[in-house]
């Protein structure tokens, strides 16, 4: 079996404000060719919405909360219904890509509006949510454009 990786990208396709908002796409193609001769390509495109920095800034923003009920803003806990938000949300990234279902939309709050300043400007149809102990940006059909696990926000259901 032979492999052979080809990796292309586009980057920064759109900047705006002090806070650039960099998305960045990158395309990795394997194509596999077998020994009957026959040949397999696949291709995984990543789109990234939120750099570093950005990141750096929205742990930190959840940071001052940390000593509040979940980590969050007091204005957010009365929001949150915590028993139903999906265990995977509370203790890992949300992979880009994944569609949120019909059942998890009503767990995804929208993200306060000083929050909302620290972010990328979003395009119309991207929206900022917290999902559980991420930050994500959503298009229109719910899927997840990028996200930012953070690690402050807790959720403990024995209450």
């Amino acid at each position: 079996m032979k492999s052979i990786l080809k990796w292309g990208g586009i980057a920064l396709l759109y900047t705006c404000s002090s806070i650039a908002q960099v998305t960045e796409t990158t395309e990795t193609t394997e194509t596999t060719e077998h020994e009957d001769g026959s040949v397999t390509e696949t291709t995984e495109t990543t789109t990234r919405t939120f750099e570093p920095e950005v990141e750096k800034r929205v742990v930190k923003y959840f940071d001052t909360y940390k000593t509040e009920r979940y980590g969050l803003p007091p204005a957010v806990v009365t929001k949150i219904s915590v028993e139903g938000i999906p265990s995977g949300w509370r203790t890992t990234r949300i992979a880009p890509g994944v569609v949120v279902t019909e059942k998890e939309r009503p767990h995804l709050i929208v993200a306060p509006p000083e929050l909302v300043k620290m972010l990328p400007t979003a395009r119309a149809e991207t929206k900022y949510y917290i999902a559980g102990s991420n930050v994500v940006a959503v298009d229109k059909s719910y899927k997840i454009v990028d996200s930012v696990h953070v690690p402050s926000i807790k959720y403990i259901v024995s209450e």
